[in-house]
């Protein structure tokens, strides 16, 4: 049994607690805007944009506010389905997007003999046929417009159009953003269709820092595993620059602190635990950016890591990497066709390692 933690995975960020401190105005400024009480009547979506630093809480919160509504809207007699899509984890195209949308309400693949267009029109056709109505979150939307050559964005704010006059069966769509700015990248239609409906989450100060930390603890830690002053000490580098206010990285730090300190034969984190985990581990890279990473970017950026470990200089070749790779796969048993050149540009874009010709660095 651990004697550091109670539910190790209530620190993940896949983890929706049952309370969100310190954004519950956001929520119910969320809850105001998308009017469930006129489920009954012709809905026609509302489209928001929830911006806010890494960490802030922006995806949490819309995730909990989908499950606020799926429930009220049950106790309505109604059925709401929220539709997450992770824009940088689930695909570019249009095409991409839309059949992750389709698979989430009905389980089924969309034809890849469809247009972009069809599937969308197949998504609110489902919906319509099964008495479904969506709530539509799409996270990470700025980096998706600085990817994609035609976005998703001009589609998803018309979408009564797709049905001439009749309600799509949508409740909004909110787009997540970190960057403002994002919607500067937008061409003029697309702006107008969109809409200035913003809810802005700010950084986290120190004391919802800590906050954050002691009622996560309570449910994660065992009764003093973690002392007030450490919960201090991670609050106060989440703060600092360039975290500012990133509970997501506070939350990793405690977790990792943790691991440490029990692998060490303690049963509480000291502040030294935290010092050796931000210093060797977390300066650059958090958990949760880690966790989003797929199998074949998780191999190759350990084949790189492994590579660079025995070179002298801060960058190896390609041809380096990919020996290396080969390694790895046999270590792990692993059999795998990964095209590592792609991978490694997905790394590159995710800000894990650094591409100068033939040359790989990692950011790490």
């Amino acid at each position: 049994m651990s004697k550091i933690f109670a539910d190790k995975s209530k620190l993940s960020p896949s983890y929706i607690p049952e309370k969100l401190l310190y954004r519950e105005a956001q929520i119910r400024t969320l809850m105001s805007l998308l009017e469930i009480e006129g489920l009954g009547k012709s809905l026609y979506p509302k489209c928001i944009q929830v911006i806010g630093p890494t960490g802030s809480g922006k995806t949490s919160s819309c995730i909990k506010l989908g499950k606020i509504i799926e429930q009220k809207a049950l106790d309505m007699g109604f059925s709401v389905k929220p539709v997450y899509v992770n824009l940088r984890l689930e695909g570019t195209s249009r095409f991409t997007i839309f059949k992750s949308m389709v698979e989430k309400v009905a389980f089924e693949v969309a034809s890849r003999s469809l247009s972009p267009d069809e599937v969308l029109k197949q998504f609110i056709e489902t919906l319509r046929a099964r008495r479904l109505i969506a709530l539509i979150i799409m996270d990470e939307v700025d980096f998706h417009v600085r990817k994609s050559k035609e976005t998703i964005v001009y589609d998803l704010t018309r979408l009564n159009e797709l049905v001439s006059g009749e309600s799509p069966n949508v409740l909004g769509v909110i787009f997540i953003a970190r960057d403002p700015d994002w919607i500067k990248l937008l061409d003029p239609a697309e702006r107008s269709s969109l809409g200035n409906l913003r809810i802005i989450f700010p950084p986290y100060s120190k004391e919802q820092v800590i906050d954050i930390l002691e009622y996560r603890g309570s449910e994660a830690l065992m009764p003093g595993a973690a002392p007030r002053d450490v919960l201090e000490f991670i609050a106060d580098l989440a703060v600092q620059p360039p975290r500012s206010g990133d509970v997501r990285f506070a939350l990793d730090m405690l977790l990792y602190s943790g691991v440490l300190a029990e692998e060490e034969g303690y049963d509480y984190i000291t502040i030294d635990h935290v010092r050796s985990v931000y210093g060797k581990t977390l300066d650059a890279i958090s958990l949760s950016d880690l966790e989003e990473l797929t199998i074949e970017e998780k191999i190759v950026l350990l084949s790189a890591a492994k590579a660079l470990s025995s070179a002298a200089s801060p960058y190896i070749d390609i041809s380096e990497v990919r020996k290396q790779l080969n390694i790895t796969l046999e270590e792990l048993q692993i059999k795998l066709k990964v095209p590592i050149d792609k991978t490694l540009k997905r790394l590159s874009e995710k800000g894990f390692v650094e591409i100068s010709g033939k040359n790989i660095g990692v950011l790490m």
